[in-house]
């Protein structure tokens, strides 16, 4: 049976939530209820954070997977350096306790990985699109198309995991990395291939399971 928790949060586990885990079980023993209260409250914290439960999305290969948890914050048409064309960017955003571990909306290829430096402001700060940390990886399908996903960071996120490099080879929602903490996320796809959207503005998103947005059939 798999560990149902990221690999991308053992060091954290290993070093903070072992020692609270210990100091836990010494204060409920020795201190009583309220001296163990506080450090159990933050292992059980640690622990749904970095969960990683397995997800499946329904549909097919035109059907595009949801790269994060959390709400849709935005669906906006944008001039994106990172496919170079018009694109439909669809924006979630994360709070601290929806799952944090992101995946690749369709099976594909990595050609390209760019990393932005930036600040950390609030994930709802519509600023935050542009002037926080950021990491793009483009995908580029069987057919032959392009497709992008961004993670930014956010007020509290301040580390962005992207361990993929150019060459990298995906399946349809698989996992690819994570954001600490409240975060945003976001899908990116070529305007002339988009077919129909499947979300709208403030519904809820599982990351590897919800649609959200069809594409075209490619061209013969």
């Amino acid at each position: 049976m798999r560990w149902p928790l990221t690999p991308h949060g053992t060091s954290t586990l290993l070093l903070a939530g072992l020692p609270l885990a210990v100091l836990a079980a010494w204060g409920f023993r020795v201190g009583g209820f309220w001296v163990g209260l506080l450090p159990a409250l933050v292992v059980l914290f640690l622990i749904q954070f970095f969960r990683d439960p397995e997800r499946e999305a329904a549909g097919d290969d035109l059907d595009m997977v949801c790269p994060a948890d959390g709400v849709v914050a935005d669906i906006t048409e944008v001039d994106d350096a990172d496919l170079g064309t018009r694109a439909v960017r669809l924006g979630v955003f994360l709070n601290v306790v929806n799952v944090h571990v992101n995946r690749v909306p369709c099976a594909g290829e990595v050609v390209a990985v760019s990393r932005r430096p930036g600040g950390f402001l609030d994930a709802r700060d519509p600023r935050c699109i542009e002037d926080n940390r950021a990491a793009t990886i483009v995908l580029a399908r069987p057919d032959g198309r392009r497709i992008g996903v961004r993670q930014i960071t956010g007020l509290l996120a301040r580390r962005i995991v992207c361990p993929v490099q150019v060459g990298d080879r995906f399946e349809r929602g698989e996992r690819y990395g994570m954001i600490r903490l409240g975060s945003r996320t976001e899908l990116l796809v070529a305007v002339e291939h988009v077919d129909s959207l499947l979300v709208s503005v403030g519904d809820r998103v599982r990351c590897g399971e919800t649609l959200l947005a069809r594409l075209r059939p490619a061209e013969a």
